[in-house]
């Protein structure tokens, strides 16, 4: 077993165990989901993929009409998400997959959500990879997470706690723009969202189908957004 698959093996334990307790410990998160699921603009009809969709966190931001399937490695969240679902009201597809081999055909998907996700997947880039195989043409996709800024340098406390955040929960030290390089992306909008600033809502698109926007671009809009 080679390093990523022990890391995608402990991603699976550890998020197993933290399975009844997630909602509670992602709450203070809840505020910046909100608003990146706000930025996407999801309409009512879309087909929406949730890539590590955990605990189905997403749901009560997203159109009750739109066509949703949830993913997940662990089946205690798979079970979660379809429990809230139900208690939603939603019709919703929660199924159990690797984020690193999706199981769906091309081009079935509008929109997909990779939120709190990048930092944990154990290969980021096999997952952006995947989400540009099953996005339509004109697809996109909304990355809330915590990365390190570009063109900085992540701080003597960040990179002190990265040793225990990567066992316990997540990588502090990864950077979006080069794992949006690698895989084919380009941003259509990004902003600060909560938390100091070390969350970040981003929407981006696969850069071979990129069509610009007709209008102010989204970029320009996100800025000006509020609560």
């Amino acid at each position: 077993m080679n390093c990523t698959e022990v890391a995608h093996w402990w991603n699976r334990v550890r998020y197993r165990a933290y399975a009844p307790v997630y909602d509670w410990l992602a709450w203070p998160m809840e505020r910046g989901r909100k608003r990146a699921v706000r930025a996407l603009a999801p309409e009512a009809g879309a087909r929406i993929l949730l890539v590590g969709g955990g605990t189905g966190a997403d749901l009560q931001y997203l159109p009750p009409e739109a066509r949703i399937t949830v993913l997940d490695a662990v089946p205690a969240m798979v079970r979660r998400a379809k429990a809230r679902a139900d208690a939603l009201g939603m019709n919703v597809e929660a199924r159990v997959g690797d984020a690193r081999a999706l199981p769906f055909d091309e081009n079935a998907f509008d929109l997909v959500l990779l939120h709190l996700f990048l930092s944990v997947v154990s290969d980021p880039a096999a997952v952006l990879h995947e989400t540009a195989r099953v996005l339509r043409r004109g697809g996109r996709v909304s990355i809330y997470d915590k990365f390190v800024p570009p063109g900085t340098t992540a701080s003597l406390f960040r990179r002190a706690l990265n040793p225990l955040a990567r066992i316990l929960v997540s990588d502090f030290m990864r950077r979006l723009e080069p794992m949006l390089a690698e895989t084919g992306f380009e941003k259509e909008a990004h902003r600060q969202v909560g938390r100091w600033g070390l969350y970040t809502a981003t929407v981006a698109r696969p850069a071979e189908r990129h069509t610009p926007p007709a209008g102010p671009s989204r970029a320009g809009i996100l800025q000006d957004e509020e609560d």
